[in-house]
């Protein structure tokens, strides 16, 4: 009997000895609580095999479950490699992840690496914490190694087209996106990019296929139906470009590239009115606001309303100088040249006039900074001279007065 009894203890203690490890080793933060069950149980155990005393059954069945049993099935379980911390400490690394502590997320799915073993899921995520410090190399190396392992992991061909994409490996970028597509047709971030790469290299018409088709699942992304508005005029399709502008504004109307867009594209029309009640939706716009302005100005220049452009046009040139340049060498405003040329003339000469002023009063502060400098200096050595005079003083232990010295 006392030796069955040190037999469970030693076994326990091996037991204990071996989750410890398993916890360091392969971070199973189960084992914690593991470990303290056992480690009480046994601590029960001890003086119960050392005074002897005879427990009822009832009482054995869970101390021997804490010390030896519980513990044992944990054990091999870990043995082959099967944790129940696996998840655990994943998503412990997706949450480092979310926060933005990527060098944690980095250390954590190392960690899960070099115990668990490599799969597409943890490599993805270790991919995604170089991309997001800028490690493009080591992310690109890791992704393709993602994908030896899941050739159908769409968002890892999406991220790969990213960096090849930064890197100005263009037709490559190109046919990552195409794979990603392929694979998830519904794929929206990749027919985005995908089109505006495209445009970006001048393939305007296989962008308008991209944008056409990853409408087909997403009807209702103004987002990409302004895209697709945009590739039009450059193809030269106005008028599917001016049904899929006023589609998009109904779905969002407060687009201002938008709203900016439709508005030339009525003026080139010559839908004046309808220009206008586009372009005076934007006029407070920050960034749309003096574009809108100037062609307000082209529109009532147009429609020889020459007061009103003359006082628009005084409005851009208050708020903008560079709009001078722009003026003078646009050609519509030939019908008021000599008004608009005198107006010109005038701001020009007063901007010289403010930026003389200006010179001038920069060279006076110049001037004032020097001067005081000097009468600084003077009074430094005036101070310094006074210094001098005292340490003679202290030389010879008495000040001279020089009226007793001309005496």
């Amino acid at each position: 009997m006392i030796i069955d009894n040190i037999i469970v203890i030693v076994v326990a203690i091996i037991l204990i000895t071996y989750l410890s490890i398993n916890y360091v080793k392969k971070y199973a933060p189960g084992n914690l609580i593991l470990i303290s069950i056992t480690a009480f149980s046994l601590g029960l155990y001890l003086p119960i095999v050392f005074y002897d005393v005879n427990l009822r059954i009832r009482y054995q069945i869970p101390l021997l479950i804490g010390i030896f049993f519980l513990p044992c099935i944990f054990a091999i379980l870990q043995y082959n490699n099967i944790s129940f911390g696996k998840k655990l400490l994943y998503k412990k690394a997706q949450n480092y992840y979310l926060k933005q502590k990527y060098t944690k997320c980095i250390a954590t799915l190392q960690k899960i690496i070099n115990t668990q073993g490599r799969n597409s899921e943890n490599l993805y995520l270790l991919a995604s914490c170089f991309y997001e410090i800028q490690d493009f190399e080591n992310a690109k190396d890791i992704l393709y190694n993602v994908l030896d392992l899941d050739d159908k992991n769409y968002k890892a061909y999406f991220k790969l087209g990213n960096i090849l994409e930064k890197e100005e490996d263009f037709d490559p970028a190109i046919d990552v996106y195409k794979k990603a597509i392929e694979i998830d047709p519904t794929f929206y971030d990749a027919y985005e990019a995908l089109g505006i790469l495209l445009a970006n290299k001048g393939e305007f018409d296989q962008a308008e296929e991209v944008y056409k088709k990853a409408l087909d699942y997403h009807v209702e992304s103004y987002e990409l139906i302004y895209n697709l508005a945009m590739i039009q005029l450059e193809l030269g399709k106005t008028n599917d470009a001016e049904k899929n502008l006023e589609f998009a504004l109904v779905i969002n109307p407060d687009i201002k590239e938008a709203i900016y867009s439709l508005g030339n594209i009525k003026l080139l029309k010559g839908k004046y009115n309808d220009a206008l009640n586009l372009y005076n939706e934007i006029i407070k716009d920050e960034e749309y606001g003096l574009k809108a302005y100037y062609k307000i100005a082209i529109i009532y220049v147009t429609k020889n309303e020459f007061d009103k452009a003359m006082s628009i046009i005084e409005y851009l040139v208050n708020n903008d100088s560079n709009y001078i340049n722009i003026i003078e060498n646009e050609f519509v405003f030939n019908a008021m040249r000599s008004r608009i040329d005198e107006f010109l003339k005038n701001r020009k000469d007063k901007i010289a006039e403010e930026e003389l002023e200006e010179k001038e009063e920069i060279e006076q502060r110049k001037k004032n900074r020097k001067n005081w400098f000097s009468k600084e200096n003077k009074q430094d050595d005036k101070k310094e001279s006074i210094l001098y005079d005292d340490i003679d003083m202290t030389r010879t232990g008495f000040r001279v007065d020089s009226n007793k010295k001309e005496e």
